[in-house]
């Protein structure tokens, strides 16, 4: 009986032994592949690129692959398993190389963008998701001036209906756009149009889409002089809200009476880049760099043209710029002078009014001053938005 039980122990023991010596073989493939797999990542031999079944599928290392689909959130590549599925996959693969197994890309959605957070006076200096190089000096960053408004006309042209642009104007709330009167005032609010997010006037392929609204009412200031261009403001109230997006939002509005005289400020608009007949009209947005001018300096050098020495600039201006060939010009009208304030802030300081001429040395174009008019701004668009239920109160 000890004898066979000693036989009994000493076959378990050979068994065990013989198991072992069987498993060798299948211990170095197995250590061979990690290290050839290990070998094709290192050196970047992995296939990715080659198209199987019927190019529905690619040819991926075998352990990116699991039930059919590629692996993209690294879940088990930290525990390279071999066999089961994966062994199955390989035998009927189409892929060249050893390792690789045919695997379809596996279906995924885009996370969502974060939601926008709008904020007045945010210039985007780099541009809204890409940036263009090699721009003119004075040409903007597509939504880098997302209050930028483009003040349209709806006429009909051979029998089509088009748009026609009037001037420029500036969103200062999501339902109100600050223009000049000079530029509405001839026209009845059932044609006009303003377009929000607009960049280059000639092409469609912005990064994000303008938006359109109509004007429902026109509210031009009651001390509004055609000739002297005296108090030259006026608010488009649209039928829509805008939509608040990085390439649409609104301007600050200053603080009453302030002057900019230290501040650096920015006029924009698609007007012409000379005076007169040579002038072109810009397709991209345009932007010019300007500093503020004292009211009585400026007088002074308004006097000095054919004004006249009898000139008077009156209150409801401002003026800036004075530099040969950086100015706004014929077309711009209506269009936003902003000025920069601490915190990375923008605010409206004036509204592109007239000038002589364009861009001449010791020239200062002339500008609706906004901090002078901020009370009625504020007052009028206030009536305006109780009367269609979208007012909010210390909005401004």
């Amino acid at each position: 009986m000890a004898s066979q039980k000693g036989a009994i122990l000493q076959k378990s023991r050979n068994e065990e032994e013989k198991g072992k010596r069987e498993s060798l073989p299948g211990e170095r493939m197995r250590a061979l592949i990690v290290t050839l797999a290990l070998w094709a990542v290192a050196t970047g031999q992995e296939s990715g690129s080659t198209l199987c079944n019927n190019g529905q599928s690619k040819c991926v290392p075998y352990y990116l692959c699991k039930d059919g689909n590629i692996i993209t959130d690294g879940a088990g590549l930290i525990d390279v398993r071999f066999g089961g599925n994966d062994e199955k996959q390989r035998t009927s693969s189409e892929c060249p190389r050893l390792l690789d197994v045919c695997c379809k890309a596996a279906e995924t959605t885009p996370p969502p963008l974060p939601a926008y957070q709008p904020k007045c006076g945010r210039r985007n200096l780099q541009g809204v998701h890409a940036r263009v190089l090699n721009f003119k000096n004075n040409q903007a960053q597509f939504g880098e001036f997302p209050w930028m408004t483009a003040v349209l006309r709806e006429e009909t042209v051979a029998g089509n209906l088009t748009n026609v642009y009037v001037c420029g104007g500036s969103l200062i709330h999501p339902s109100v756009v600050l223009t000049a009167a000079h530029c509405v005032a001839s026209y009845d609010a059932s044609i006009l149009k303003v377009r929000l997010g607009e960049w280059d006037t000639q092409r469609a392929f912005e990064l994000l889409p303008h938006q359109d609204r109509k004007v429902s009412t026109k509210v031009i200031h009651e001390n509004f002089q055609s000739g002297g261009l005296h108090n030259d403001f006026a608010l488009l109230i649209l039928d829509t809200p805008a939509d608040l997006a990085p390439n649409v939002d609104t301007v600050c509005l200053p603080k009453q009476l302030s002057d900019f005289l230290s501040n650096e400020c920015w006029a924009t608009g698609w007007g012409k880049d000379k005076f007169g007949s040579e002038g072109v009209f810009q397709n991209v947005l345009k932007k010019v760099r300007l500093s503020t001018w004292n009211h009585n300096n400026c007088e002074t050098a308004l006097k000095g043209s054919f004004l006249g020495p009898d000139f008077v600039l009156h209150t409801s201006f401002i003026c800036a710029g004075g530099k040969a060939n950086v100015d706004t010009c014929e077309g711009d009208g209506g269009s936003p002078l902003v000025c920069e304030i601490p915190g990375n802030e923008y605010v409206q300081a004036g509204i592109v009014a007239w000038g002589i001429g364009c861009g001449q040395a010791g020239v200062p174009g002339v500008y609706a001053n906004v901090p002078y008019a901020l009370d009625w701004i504020k007052t009028k668009a206030d009536e305006q938005l109780r009367l269609i239920g979208r007012y909010t109160p210390d909005y401004w």
